[in-house]
């Protein structure tokens, strides 16, 4: 909850330096990539050193505004699924992350021509999970916990404009586990790795 009053406070200032400069809003969808990466730990009876993860696609839709020019501040409000699918031994697990996405990217316009630019941006994003997320395993007795309220990504992309036309790339680290604890009842400590592809439109 602190962090949560934090991030909302720090993106109410920075958007308040930014109210007087020239902005857009628009709509946005996209498809995703998921893998899922886990850190070295212990549990009795399994190893990890043949952790293997597939790459599962997701989607997500939302709205985004811009508040600047050649540089420029992107506020986003995501509907996020990402999937993911694992394996360790004999163990196998497969996740449905469900999150409300609020990305916080700052932009640098790289070329400007008449009738498209191309731009790059980076920035953190903060991913609120829904109760929806489920993971399931093929382990005796299992019983999965809530996932984390909320996990937090760095992502780095670039785009192109055309008119009101609006496409990105972009690849998100992830920097919080989705779960904590025993594998018996949250699976495998996992993070996740994303890459995004989308297509927008602005409205003004």
């Amino acid at each position: 909850m602190r962090k949560t009053i934090l991030t909302i406070t720090l993106m109410t200032l920075v958007l308040s330096s930014f109210a007087q400069l020239p902005f857009t809003i628009g709509i946005k969808a996209g498809i995703n990539s998921n893998k899922i990466t886990t850190d070295d730990y212990s549990v009795t009876g399994y190893t990890f050193n043949d952790f293997k993860s597939d790459a599962k696609s997701g989607y997500n839709v939302g709205a985004f505004a811009r508040l600047g020019t050649k540089i420029y501040l992107q506020p986003e409000l995501l509907y996020c699924v990402r999937n993911g699918e694992s394996t360790s031994g004999t163990a196998s697990q497969t996740i449905k992350l469900k999150t409300i996405q609020v990305p916080v990217l700052v932009g640098f316009k790289l070329i400007d021509l008449k009738l498209a630019s191309i731009r790059a941006f980076t920035g953190p994003a903060m991913s609120y999970v829904l109760k929806s997320s489920n993971v399931e395993m093929n382990l005796p007795n299992f019983d999965p916990e809530n996932f984390k309220n909320n996990i937090w990504d760095w992502q780095l992309g670039a785009g192109v404009d055309v008119g009101p036309i609006v496409f990105d790339v972009r690849y998100a680290w992830g920097l919080s586990n989705t779960s904590d604890g025993n594998i018996s009842n949250v699976g495998f400590v996992n993070k996740g790795n994303t890459l995004t592809f989308s297509l927008g439109f602005k409205f003004l």
